[in-house]
């Protein structure tokens, strides 16, 4: 115990003694980069007496109305530029399935959770087409039947990858 004591006590004075040290370098940054700034300032007015230095240039003053004159310019040929979604041949809309396929597709859906979870096991295949048959149903009975796949694998009756 009394060999933890002074090993901790040696840690907290090496500990201080680092602190300190990086606090001196500190100091002696502080002081380097503060002379050489004086001198610096002092070399560029003398080597270029008619150019302006960063002490006293100033930025141009813009008033809002000239804000808003630019804004409006760049939106302006923001609309003007032809975009390329215009390229890309649209979607066409995947005609709705009637509510027996709908039925249809749940229980063959449903079927298959249930063949997997009493194998306990899904390879790569079989869970790319159960997701593509998943993906066909509309939004309620997607959300359904994730749910149900999802919850059968977290809790450990379905042993695969999503």
């Amino acid at each position: 115990m009394k060999l933890l004591v002074s090993l901790s006590a040696a840690q907290t004075v090496l500990l201080a003694a680092l602190g300190l040290k990086v606090f001196s370098i500190d100091m002696q940054i502080d002081d380097l980069s503060a002379g050489a700034t004086p001198h610096a300032a002092q070399a560029e007015r003398q080597s270029d007496p008619a150019a302006l230095s960063w002490e006293t240039a100033r930025a141009p003053s813009v008033s809002v109305e000239d804000m808003r004159l630019v804004i409006r310019e760049e939106l302006a040929a923001l609309d003007a530029t032809p975009r390329n979604q215009a390229s890309t041949p649209a979607q066409p809309a995947r005609p709705q399935p009637s509510p027996e396929q709908v039925k249809h597709a749940v229980s063959a859906i449903d079927r298959d959770i249930s063949l997997f979870r009493s194998r306990g096991a899904i390879n790569e295949a079989e869970m790319a087409t159960l997701q593509s048959k998943i993906a066909k149903l509309p939004l309620a009975e997607r959300r359904a039947a994730l749910s149900t796949l999802t919850k059968a694998m977290s809790k450990g009756e379905i042993d695969g990858w999503m």
